[in-house]
């Protein structure tokens, strides 16, 4: 029992039923395929945008069919699917009795495919093999315009009740934390785990994820730090969850705001934003950082510094889970790219996406002086980022330095200006070396030493 594709292709009334049929040949389609070789018969249940599937039975032998769907086609695409489908893999139809439906249609009198003989009917060009979708149909532009226009209320009304649900979070937040202010600091470093996880919860529900985030991580932050510098170090944190979520109410459609509690763009958003910075240049890596978050991502940032315009810092941050293991991203520390980074929209440019590059080979990259007033920098951050977690410094001449507390400093040339560091172990050769220039990434209180360039040993990692 067979059929082949010139025979399909003869029955079919039209090109477009054999377009329109080939988009059928998918199994998700058809849950129930069937045949009956002793009777030549074949059937199927293709489900269409409807609850119920449409019936479609063919014989293989007289090409007589029937199917309950209501085009005025005969054979319907149905029918034309079932047949193609039979001709390219018969073995996907189970033999088996034919059902209830099947066995009426063979006990009454069978539709045939046509009454007209086939010598009357009109020679209409069509060819199976070269089946296409069907053109769109051209729309007009004022078709265009409404359409536009009813997207454009469909994303107003989700943003408006996007906007609506963080701000209920961000309200309960705050309420939960005039409670743990009420109920002291030391009580809610004992219980933080527990306490963080419950209203990050609740955040995630009110679609402020990155807030969420934030919050979730917040554990990490304290419980590794000695008892004495846990209450500062918390109140300090909880200060700046405080000024985000009221930065929100300001003004939730300012981009850092935004970003920062409810999600950042994706990549193409990014890319196809006509107001990006764009920066080309000779980009160095100067600092790595590989780090777990409690939801499993894995939080892989990349620091860059451009050597050509003003010493602008880049961060290449991906995401990603755990279980796809460690990814490697671009370049090595100290080793140089010629590249245009594509900069996410904010006050201070900082986070940005790799466009087209080329690794450089050279072995000494040069740097002009580099500024070493690290007040300045944070003076800017806190400014424009009261709210700030980190952000990028590059300071120039000094040397690392260790107390007798076994805790390192960064030095300037001058004395005049020193910087704790959170490093737990530095390079051996960094320790009293002259520094060129030093990369760091702070939070306001301790700074971490990410890479140096060391007049005799080149670029260092840390």
């Amino acid at each position: 029992m067979e059929i082949s594709l010139e025979t399909v292709q003869q029955l079919a009334p039209d090109q477009a039923s054999l377009n329109a049929a080939k988009k059928l040949l998918k199994p998700a389609k058809w849950p129930v395929l069937g045949q009956a070789s002793d009777i030549n018969t074949i059937w199927g249940e293709c489900q269409g945008s409807g609850s119920k599937p449409y019936y479609t039975v063919a014989d293989i032998s007289d090409h007589t069919y029937k199917c309950t769907c209501p085009s005025r086609k005969f054979p319907c695409k149905h029918v034309l699917a079932l047949m193609w489908q039979f001709s390219d893999a018969d073995a996907n139809f189970a033999s088996a009795e034919p059902p209830q439906w099947v066995a009426e249609w063979l006990g009454r009198t069978r539709r045939a495919p046509s009454s007209t003989p086939a010598q009357d009917k009109p020679v209409v060009a069509k060819d199976i093999g070269a089946t296409q979708e069907e053109p769109t149909p051209a729309v007009s532009a004022e078709e265009m315009a409404k359409k536009a226009a009813v997207n454009a209320k469909k994303a107003a009304q989700t943003k408006a009740k996007t906007d609506a649900s963080i701000s209920d979070g961000l309200v309960e937040f705050q309420q939960w934390l005039d409670d743990q202010l009420v109920n002291g600091i030391s009580t809610f470093i004992k219980e933080i785990n527990e306490r963080c996880r419950r209203i990050a919860s609740r955040l995630v529900d009110a679609k402020a994820s990155g807030f969420a985030a934030r919050v979730d991580e917040l554990p990490a932050k304290i419980k590794p730090l000695a008892s004495s510098e846990q209450p500062y170090v918390t109140y300090q944190e909880l200060g700046k969850l405080a000024i985000l979520s009221e930065a929100w109410f300001t003004d939730c459609d300012d981009v850092d705001v935004r970003r920062a509690i409810a999600t950042a763009e994706n990549r193409e958003q990014v890319l196809n934003n006509p107001e990006a910075l764009r920066v080309k240049g000779l980009w160095q890596t100067v600092g790595e950082r590989v780090e777990t978050r409690k939801d499993g991502l894995i939080a892989h940032s990349k620091w860059f510094v451009n050597l050509n315009k003003g010493h602008q810092s880049a961060l290449l941050l991906d995401f990603y889970p755990a279980s796809n293991g460690r990814k490697g991203m671009v370049s090595s520390i100290g080793s140089l790219m010629e590249a245009e980074l594509v900069f996410y929209p904010a006050r201070l440019p900082t986070r940005a996406l790799l466009g087209n590059y080329q690794l450089v080979e050279q072995l000494e990259p040069t740097m002009d002086q580099v500024d070493s007033d690290y007040t300045k920098t944070l003076t800017l951050y806190q400014t424009c980022y009261p709210w700030f977690e980190r952000f990028p410094v590059l300071l120039g001449r000094g040397r690392i330095v260790k107390d007798p507390q076994t805790s390192y400093w960064w030095q300037a040339e001058d004395g005049n200006t020193t910087l704790a560091l959170s490093n737990e172990h530095i390079n051996p050769v960094l320790l009293g070396s002259d520094l060129e220039h030093a990369f760091f990434v702070s939070d306001g209180i301790k700074a971490e030493l990410m890479s140096a360039k060391t007049k005799r040993w080149g670029t260092i990692a840390c």
